[in-house]
């Protein structure tokens, strides 16, 4: 299975840096350690996702799906978790705090509005994710924190759905949706190309191939726009446009995948059909494609949300809107339009504020991990690709619903901001 190899030490700072470390070093014994409970809550969770869209094919009741009580037992779980622990790691309150006015906004709708089980289903799903990484955070704030453990963990319940698929399609067929659904199979296996394409950056060759392997599993789904964002991720993970050598790599890379993209749609019949027979009601440089209902989809969504755009029609509405009018079609396909047809413009501005202010704040601690040449380096770079896949997914897909997209990346986000950059350094002159 794969695994999430360190980082080279680029250096420790300077002299004077290190002396304020020094004596302040006794501080790191209030960290405490992880609590195994923690750890062993969030590895459940984690391990829980490997069955991506089976859950939600049986039923509980009428109403409620093995996947929607899972998520309900999940977020109880985290509630009674964080009453145990009740305390918000500093780097991340102002991130917390967004997202927890994002989740009142939605409580809003839920008075003003009727209550539906879709809507408090979608809402469990973003509560559980703001938990996680609340959690994680602590997890990764402690002296002798299993951050590796935990990502390896993501890393294997990837894989693990992944492998199940590449095994089936003997019998199966390419596309087959009879053990997970493709498209989101594809989203979830995203999020694995981007953790290993962060170590992959970092100078991980192996991680390389891993990701590669993932990839070809996302081409043979047919999912046709996590085909596209997985080549995007492989040219993020090398974007460096500083030297010369850097544009040389980007440049490079975006030509193997434009080559590789080209060729497979010429000579991949699943993956023409998959492309150019349906609906056709979208043209790229003069040629058809098919969207899967997205259009019609998108348009009605649009009409509907001008009714209220800016307090939005309450959760779930945005599916109520669609089931009356065409059959088949649920949801969206578009998370933007989703948020602004349920929440309003204030929404999507609470939105991107609270994901916006996560992304800085990852960000701004990547780069720490590289001042300090932490091991969390390539942890840093993984969770901003993973990030941004999240971002992208969002714009052809349903990702704020689905546990196994959310969960992931806010674990990955929480630790990255717990983790401490120079703790290495703190725990040898602790010591």
């Amino acid at each position: 299975m794969p695994g999430t190899p360190g980082t080279p030490s680029n250096g420790a700072g300077s002299a004077a840096a290190q002396a304020a470390l020094y004596r302040s070093a006794g501080g790191i014994r209030q960290l405490g350690r992880a609590a195994p409970l923690s750890v062993s809550l969030l590895m459940f969770i984690i391990f829980a996702q490997a069955l991506v869209t089976i859950p939600a094919q049986f039923r509980i009741i009428p109403q409620i799906s093995l996947g929607g009580f899972l998520s309900l037992l999940f977020v109880v779980l985290l509630i009674m978790h964080f009453l145990m622990r009740p305390y918000v790691v500093r780097e991340i309150r102002w991130s917390t705090f967004m997202f927890l006015l994002f989740t009142a906004w939605i409580a809003y709708g839920f008075i003003f509005y009727r209550l539906t089980v879709q809507g408090i289903q979608n809402t469990v799903i973003i509560i559980s994710s703001i938990l996680s990484f609340m959690i994680a955070a602590q997890v990764a704030k402690s002296i002798r924190a299993p951050t590796r453990a935990i990502v390896r963990a993501i890393l294997i319940a990837i894989w693990i759905p992944a492998v199940i698929y590449v095994l089936a399609i003997p019998v199966l067929g390419f596309g087959h949706l009879e053990i997970f659904a493709p498209r989101s199979l594809a989203g979830f296996l995203l999020i694995g190309i981007a953790i290993h394409c962060g170590y992959w950056r970092h100078g991980s060759r192996s991680d390389l191939w891993l990701a590669l392997f993932l990839y070809a599993v996302v081409v043979l789904s047919l999912s046709r726009a996590a085909m596209g964002m997985g080549l995007g991720v492989f040219i993020l993970a090398q974007l460096r446009l500083n030297s010369f050598s850097g544009w040389f790599r980007m440049l490079a890379i975006l030509s193997v995948a434009v080559g590789l993209a080209a060729f497979m749609l010429l000579n991949f019949e699943p993956l023409r059909q998959r492309f150019f027979t349906g609906d056709l009601s979208a043209a790229v440089g003069g040629v058809k494609i098919n969207t899967m209902g997205r259009i019609l989809a998108w348009t009605t969504v649009i009409n509907s949300a001008l009714e209220s755009p800016i307090v939005g029609k309450g959760p779930a509405s945005s599916s109520e809107a669609l089931v009356v009018l065409h059959a088949g079609i649920e949801q969206p396909h578009n998370d933007y339009l989703r948020i602004w047809h349920d929440y309003g413009l204030i929404g999507i501005m609470l939105w991107f504020s609270a994901f916006g202010s996560m992304m800085l704040a990852c960000r701004r601690q990547y780069a720490l991990f590289r001042k300090w040449g932490a091991r969390e380096t390539s942890l840093g770079a993984s969770t901003l690709l993973a990030q941004i896949t999240l971002l992208a997914l969002m714009l052809t897909d349903n990702v704020l619903i689905y546990f196994y997209n959310m969960v992931p990346i806010f674990i990955l986000s929480g630790l990255v901001l717990g983790s401490i950059p120079h703790a290495p350094l703190l725990r040898r002159s602790a010591s």
